[in-house]
């Protein structure tokens, strides 16, 4: 149910409509990129299936074939908003994962969601072919999509947000300061937020100006474990160090305080957190 994993998210405010293309061709660079058949399940979040198929724990869990790749490129040229999720495992937190939630145009209820895109890898995968392999992919997932941010980070990898799971985590993040807790819900409430400092940091525009531009960011983050570079198109990624950490790291601290006007703030309760413990891990960079 739980597990580590490295995690490359994207986050854009722009409707689904306006990112069928760019997503299709990121979810085809990153099947590239894996091993063939990594991802064999499909959840289909409608539930819409023969009863004989396996219910799973969010909608129908269904193996990957032709006929339903043959959908999930349907459901990618949907006119209205898309909700997709691909996964190695049907009953576990498998190492690779492709996630997106693409939001409708008509939706003001929300005013801060965004349109997010995440692809998972396993920790082996990192070990296997070196942080640099990995780098140069999310640098080719940032390059095909109009983002605003993302990021790619070691994170707690888990299945469902179960009790023992959310309890394990809460107990535990503290001494990895490095991970990243994922949640989806975030998409509702991001707007022209960041989440936080990571491994590999990518802003577009405007998050890019409101951050004082590419030259302003080089200057005050120059320092020997970090390093900058301009991806094209008004992005730029900012690396620190060579490889993810878990645990305490100067850049990030570093990083995380020329974000601060621009950090988002999560509500007391999430994930369970008390109000004490959320401030603690949203702080934790900058204590």
């Amino acid at each position: 149910m739980l597990r580590e994993g490295l995690l490359l998210c994207f986050f854009m405010k722009r409707p689904h409509e306006e990112l069928s293309r760019a997503i299709t061709a990121a979810l085809d660079l990153y099947r590239e990129a894996i091993e063939p058949g990594q991802l064999g399940w499909y959840v289909n979040m409608g539930g819409d299936v023969d009863p004989v198929e396996h219910k799973g724990w969010a909608g129908a869990i269904q193996a990957l074939n032709d006929e339903r790749w043959a959908r999930v490129r349907e459901e990618l040229r949907a006119p209205t908003g898309c909700l997709i999720q691909l996964q190695e495992q049907s009953n576990e937190a498998g190492g690779f994962r492709f996630e997106y939630l693409g939001r409708e145009r008509d939706d003001i209820n929300l005013p801060g969601f965004v349109s997010t895109v995440s692809f998972w890898l396993p920790t082996e995968y990192l070990e296997a072919h070196g942080p640099s392999h990995v780098k140069e992919l999310a640098k080719a997932l940032a390059r095909k999509l109009p983002l605003d941010s993302g990021y790619a980070n070691l994170a707690f990898n888990y299945l469902v947000e179960a009790d023992f799971v959310t309890r394990f985590i809460r107990e535990h993040c503290m001494e990895y300061p490095g991970m990243d807790i994922p949640h989806v819900d975030i998409s509702r409430s991001l707007g022209s937020k960041v989440k936080g400092a990571y491994w590999l940091n990518f802003y577009g525009q405007p998050l890019l100006e409101q951050l004082g531009g590419s030259e302003h960011l080089q200057t005050r983050l120059e320092q020997p474990d970090i390093s900058t570079e301009e991806l094209g198109a008004g992005k730029m990624l900012v690396s620190l160090g060579e490889w993810p950490e878990m645990g305490e790291s100067r850049g990030y601290r570093l990083l995380a305080r020329e974000l601060k006007p621009l950090l988002h703030e999560e509500q007391p309760g999430w994930f369970g957190f008390s109000r004490d413990q959320l401030q603690r891990w949203q702080r934790r960079y900058l204590d």
